[in-house]
Protein backbone atom coordinates (compact mmCIF):
# COMPACT_ATOMS: atom_id res chain seq x y z
CA UNK A 1 0.00 0.00 0.00
CA UNK A 2 1.46 3.33 -1.20
CA UNK A 3 0.83 6.74 0.92
CA UNK A 4 -0.26 9.22 -1.26
CA UNK A 5 2.04 12.68 -0.79
CA UNK A 6 -0.27 15.92 -1.90
CA UNK A 7 2.92 16.99 -4.29
CA UNK A 8 2.26 13.93 -6.17
CA UNK A 9 -1.67 14.36 -6.89
CA UNK A 10 -2.20 16.13 -9.88
CA UNK A 11 -5.01 16.59 -12.01
CA UNK A 12 -4.35 16.25 -15.72
CA UNK A 13 -6.31 16.39 -18.93
CA UNK A 14 -8.08 13.50 -20.71
CA UNK A 15 -5.10 12.49 -22.71
CA UNK A 16 -2.38 12.82 -19.26
CA UNK A 17 -0.21 15.49 -21.10
CA UNK A 18 -1.02 18.41 -19.68
CA UNK A 19 -1.72 19.34 -16.26
CA UNK A 20 -5.34 21.56 -15.97
CA UNK A 21 -3.56 23.55 -13.03
CA UNK A 22 -0.26 23.10 -11.49
CA UNK A 23 -1.99 22.55 -8.02
CA UNK A 24 -0.63 23.77 -4.57
CA UNK A 25 -3.61 21.85 -3.17
CA UNK A 26 -6.43 19.92 -4.59
CA UNK A 27 -9.06 18.84 -2.66
CA UNK A 28 -11.45 15.94 -3.88
CA UNK A 29 -15.15 15.98 -2.82
CA UNK A 30 -17.69 13.04 -2.91
CA UNK A 31 -20.93 12.30 -1.27
CA UNK A 32 -23.75 9.73 -1.51
CA UNK A 33 -27.23 10.21 -1.06
CA UNK A 34 -28.63 7.64 1.76
CA UNK A 35 -32.11 6.85 0.68
CA UNK A 36 -34.91 5.47 3.60
CA UNK A 37 -35.72 1.73 2.81
CA UNK A 38 -37.47 0.79 6.63
CA UNK A 39 -41.26 0.33 6.89
CA UNK A 40 -42.26 2.85 9.09
CA UNK A 41 -45.24 0.18 10.58
CA UNK A 42 -42.90 -2.85 11.65
CA UNK A 43 -39.36 -1.35 12.60
CA UNK A 44 -38.16 0.55 15.41
CA UNK A 45 -34.82 1.32 13.68
CA UNK A 46 -34.17 3.03 10.14
CA UNK A 47 -32.17 1.39 7.36
CA UNK A 48 -30.92 2.82 4.33
CA UNK A 49 -29.23 2.10 1.06
CA UNK A 50 -26.93 4.13 -0.87
CA UNK A 51 -28.27 6.83 -3.57
CA UNK A 52 -26.78 8.82 -6.51
CA UNK A 53 -23.41 10.27 -6.07
CA UNK A 54 -21.96 13.54 -7.01
CA UNK A 55 -18.85 14.82 -6.99
CA UNK A 56 -16.45 18.31 -7.37
CA UNK A 57 -12.83 19.36 -7.08
CA UNK A 58 -11.03 21.95 -5.17
CA UNK A 59 -8.30 23.29 -6.40
CA UNK A 60 -5.53 25.98 -5.24
CA UNK A 61 -2.81 27.00 -7.85
CA UNK A 62 -0.26 29.18 -9.16
CA UNK A 63 -1.57 31.41 -12.29
CA UNK A 64 0.21 30.52 -15.05
CA UNK A 65 -0.50 31.35 -18.72
CA UNK A 66 -2.46 28.34 -19.13
CA UNK A 67 -4.39 28.44 -16.20
CA UNK A 68 -5.50 32.07 -16.10
CA UNK A 69 -8.38 31.11 -14.94
CA UNK A 70 -11.53 32.97 -16.12
CA UNK A 71 -11.79 31.57 -19.78
CA UNK A 72 -11.90 27.96 -17.96
CA UNK A 73 -15.42 28.39 -16.32
CA UNK A 74 -18.26 26.88 -17.88
CA UNK A 75 -15.91 24.34 -19.78
CA UNK A 76 -15.57 20.93 -19.49
CA UNK A 77 -12.69 18.89 -18.63
CA UNK A 78 -12.12 15.30 -19.01
CA UNK A 79 -9.79 14.91 -15.53
CA UNK A 80 -7.20 12.15 -14.64
CA UNK A 81 -5.49 12.11 -11.04
CA UNK A 82 -2.37 10.41 -11.11
CA UNK A 83 -0.05 9.40 -8.97
CA UNK A 84 3.42 8.33 -10.16
CA UNK A 85 2.57 7.20 -13.85
CA UNK A 86 -0.98 5.45 -12.50
CA UNK A 87 -4.36 6.77 -13.09
CA UNK A 88 -5.77 7.16 -9.67
CA UNK A 89 -9.30 8.18 -10.55
CA UNK A 90 -10.91 9.21 -13.65
CA UNK A 91 -14.64 11.24 -14.99
CA UNK A 92 -15.61 14.68 -16.87
CA UNK A 93 -15.99 17.71 -14.81
CA UNK A 94 -17.53 21.38 -16.05
CA UNK A 95 -15.53 24.27 -14.55
CA UNK A 96 -18.25 26.18 -12.70
CA UNK A 97 -15.43 28.76 -10.41
CA UNK A 98 -12.31 30.42 -10.73
CA UNK A 99 -10.59 33.25 -9.01
CA UNK A 100 -7.37 34.67 -9.19
CA UNK A 101 -5.50 37.10 -6.92
CA UNK A 102 -2.64 39.00 -8.07
CA UNK A 103 -0.49 41.41 -5.54
CA UNK A 104 2.14 43.53 -7.03
CA UNK A 105 5.78 41.53 -5.63
CA UNK A 106 4.19 38.23 -5.20
CA UNK A 107 3.27 35.50 -7.87
CA UNK A 108 -0.47 35.33 -8.66
CA UNK A 109 -2.39 32.63 -7.40
CA UNK A 110 -5.66 31.25 -7.88
CA UNK A 111 -9.01 28.81 -7.23
CA UNK A 112 -10.80 26.50 -9.77
CA UNK A 113 -13.91 24.54 -8.48
CA UNK A 114 -15.05 21.84 -10.74
CA UNK A 115 -18.46 19.67 -10.63
CA UNK A 116 -18.08 16.08 -11.75
CA UNK A 117 -20.52 15.28 -14.32
CA UNK A 118 -21.11 11.61 -14.13
CA UNK A 119 -18.93 9.28 -12.17
CA UNK A 120 -15.32 9.51 -10.59
CA UNK A 121 -14.39 6.02 -11.07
Amino acid sequence: MAVIHGRDLKIYNSSGTALIAGAKSCTIHKTSEAIEISDSWNQTAKSFIAGRTTWSIDISHLVTTSTGGIPMVGSSYAVRVKYGSSTVLSGTAICTGSDMVATVGNLAQGSLKLQGTGSLT
